[in-house]
């Protein structure tokens, strides 16, 4: 499996072979258009494959940036509709709570990254059967408006903590156990996460903006 990670600053790239997990990951302002066709072209190189001996393709479907979006999106829909592969559409924040979530643990975790314009995507997930479940839409909203579901102890991750890290935690109150601002969602975590997600025609596929404004 080929999957694709644009949504957010960082830009990522891997390829799936059996117990080979290969990534290229990296931050930049240009990073996305420079680096993603030369980057899957080095990993099927390493894997020993072709575009044609793919069995599906998993993408990061956004919340995200505008523009990263859309050339992720845009080179998975090329690559399978030349090659007439299936694609699995993956939330952004559901990669990056998988990529956040500490070995084993089984509780609920705030996943956000930063919108700009002072607000944030943010989605509450549950990890109670090992895998990150939605308990809710994702959502567009100021740091401010976020509160803790109930009083029981959660996890939070993504850059939203790093660009509103006081907001959050007054909004969040005691309830909030430990922050991972680093987190980011991965091409890794979108493929560990793919499986969970229905597939669709290449054609089909469809970014989540969640504004109408865009900001990247």
């Amino acid at each position: 499996m080929l999957a694709i990670e644009t949504a957010t600053e960082a830009c990522s790239v891997a390829l799936l072979d059996g117990d080979r997990r290969l990534q290229r990951l990296e931050t930049g302002a240009r990073i996305h258009a420079e680096a993603l066709l030369p980057w899957i072209r080095e990993l099927l190189g390493e894997g020993g494959l072709a575009y044609q001996d793919l069995d599906g393709i998993a993408v990061d479907r956004g919340p995200g940036g505008f523009t990263s979006l859309r050339l992720g999106l845009g080179v998975a829909q090329g690559i399978g509709l030349a090659c007439d592969l299936p694609v699995r559409p993956v939330s952004s924040l559901a990669a990056l709570a998988h990529a956040a979530r500490p070995d084993g643990y089984r509780g609920r975790m705030l996943a956000a990254l930063d919108a700009r314009m002072g607000e944030i995507y943010a989605c509450w997930f549950d990890f109670g059967n090992d895998r990150p479940e939605a308990m809710g839409q994702e959502i567009l909203c100021s740091p401010g408006a976020l509160a803790p579901l109930d009083g029981e102890s959660f996890l939070a991750a993504g850059n939203a903590f790093s660009s509103y890290a006081g907001e959050l935690r007054a909004s969040l109150g005691e309830a909030l156990a430990r922050i991972d601002a680093e987190a980011r969602p991965t091409a890794l975590a979108v493929a560990d996460v793919a499986p969970y997600s229905a597939s669709v025609a290449a054609h089909e596929l469809e970014p989540t903006y969640l504004r109408d404004r865009v900001a990247n």
